[in-house]
């Protein structure tokens, strides 16, 4: 008696199952902002949908796009050394660093060179890495090989060779990375200097033609390679700011200034420090970086602070302004001959991340609360103070 009632519930369950629903409708407009705003290994397994969606991630507008919303998440690339293993690289973001001062490196996907490499330098996603090679007996000179990385699509570029220079007093190339936007060229520029002149020669290599070309060199030189410490430690030298690079160089012994080339022109231009800064002693040179995109140096004053300045607006002399002065008894370290360098690597707000020379360590400073918190990556080997770059996540091609 109950069996007919049963039949026509189930009936109209299977209907409801086969209703039919509108089609749901994404303006373009939404369906580019909503992808922008995914990350590259999400975005990437999405292109293989269908050839629109292929075409509209591979396009350089949206590439753009996603670039400056990723570059609200900043990076820093944690670089160690292991003698059997060989070169790990890992671009970790800096609210985990500035959250948690205690983390295990090993627990994240690092990536592994088998060969001798160090970091020349991060643009817009692309990592320009410097391999070194001894040459045979008798000479045992070095050659160097340039390849791009961009970590987050996994992809990789060819090596590209740096020859060495006719003249045997050229030594120790510096190395400096960054963009064309004019002509959306990424450019590596190599400085030599001769020792026995004091005479620099500059070349640059364009990705994309993979060329080296001999552009003007400047009269000046950079800094470093008045500091022992750096001149066969350190290639990278330049710092690349808006399409342009530059260094800090040195006159005399207390006259520096900062020479600055446009990618776009390859012309140079000349900047004076402030004119409140009275330079500083030959054992501690000043420090050139990029911080809150805008160009910043710092030193040691009176052997007991550690002094940020920044360059509100590019090029003017005027803007400089004093951020930040730091009593190293603060910072809890000591201004010492041979040891105890310090850079400042990172600043928002209150919050500066600093790298120490001594046992490439780093710590989080609070400016207003004046305190210390030492960061532990639960690996001593990571190389802070020379290889930690700025890094954004992107959909940048190494071609």
């Amino acid at each position: 008696m109950d069996a007919p009632p049963i039949k026509k519930q189930r009936r109209r369950r299977l209907s409801r199952s086969n209703a039919t629903y509108p089609t749901l409708f994404l303006p373009d407009e939404l369906i580019v902002e909503i992808l922008s705003s995914l990350r590259v290994k999400n975005i990437v397994r999405l292109k293989c949908l269908s050839k629109p969606w292929n075409a509209l991630i591979s396009d350089p507008s949206f590439i753009e796009k996603h670039l400056k919303k990723s570059s609200r998440n900043p990076h820093l690339t944690l670089f160690w050394n292991q003698r059997k293993e060989g070169v790990n690289v890992l671009p970790f973001p800096v609210h985990g660093l500035l959250k948690n001062q205690s983390i295990n490196v090993y627990s994240h996907n690092f990536h592994r060179f088998n060969e001798h490499c160090t970091i020349v330098g991060s643009c817009n996603g692309l990592l320009c890495l410097l391999f070194t090679y001894p040459t045979p007996y008798p000479s045992y000179l070095l050659k160097y090989w340039l390849l791009f990385w961009n970590p987050a699509t996994g992809t990789r570029s060819k090596k590209f060779e740096l020859t060495r220079p006719d003249s045997s007093h050229f030594y120790y190339p510096k190395l400096a990375f960054g963009y064309d936007a004019s002509t959306r060229t990424y450019k590596v520029v190599a400085i030599r200097v001769d020792e026995a002149s004091w005479k620099s020669a500059v070349k640059v290599f364009s990705l994309g033609n993979n060329s080296w070309r001999n552009i003007q060199s400047f009269n000046t030189v950079p800094v470093k390679w008045f500091d022992i410490h750096y001149r066969f430690h350190d290639y990278n030298d330049g710092v690349h700011l808006n399409g342009t690079v530059n260094w800090l160089t040195r006159k005399s012994i207390d006259q520096f200034s900062i020479v600055s080339l446009d990618l776009s022109t390859e012309t140079y231009k000349q900047f004076l420090l402030p004119s409140d800064f009275n330079g500083v002693p030959s054992i501690r040179q000043p420090d050139l970086r990029v911080l809150m995109d805008s160009l910043c140096f710092s030193h040691v004053s009176n052997k007991t602070e550690f002094v940020l300045w920044h360059m509100k607006e590019y090029g003017v002399q005027e803007s400089w302004t004093q951020l930040f002065k730091i009593s190293y008894q603060n910072l809890e370290t000591h201004n010492t001959h041979g040891g105890n360098r310090l850079a400042c690597i990172y600043v928002n707000g209150d919050m500066v991340i600093f790298a120490n020379d001594f046992r490439n360590r780093a710590f989080i400073y609070n400016v207003k609360d004046k305190t210390v918190e030492k960061i532990d990556t639960k690996k001593n080997s990571i190389q802070w103070f020379g290889e930690a770059k700025d890094y954004v996540e992107s959909l940048v091609s190494v071609h």
